[in-house]
């Protein structure tokens, strides 16, 4: 059985087309529990980053306001694209 020192680090790596921008942009994401609900840590190329978490069944920016709502839907699409291909292994 695992213990708490034993976390396991996972980071996802995902590349999204900026919606402001159409740049394409490469990012990492990384599980992460907020009070006890799902989130991932998005990782910028520059190492900025910003927590999005589930909250009453909704996606939401937890610790950034001006976050483009499109930002946040594209990162999630790409963040469910791996489901796509679970049926292969």
């Amino acid at each position: 059985m695992l213990s708490i020192q034993d976390q396991i680090n996972i980071v996802m790596e995902i590349t999204i087309k900026e919606p402001a921008t159409g740049e394409q942009i490469r990012l990492d994401a990384q599980p992460e529990d907020y009070n006890g609900e799902q989130g991932w840590r998005i990782i910028y190329p520059q190492k900025d980053s910003f927590l999005i978490a589930r909250q009453d069944g909704d996606w939401k920016a937890v610790d950034e306001e001006d976050l483009n709502p499109e930002l946040i839907s594209t990162i999630l699409r790409a963040l469910n694209e791996p489901d796509r291909y679970m049926h292969l292994t």
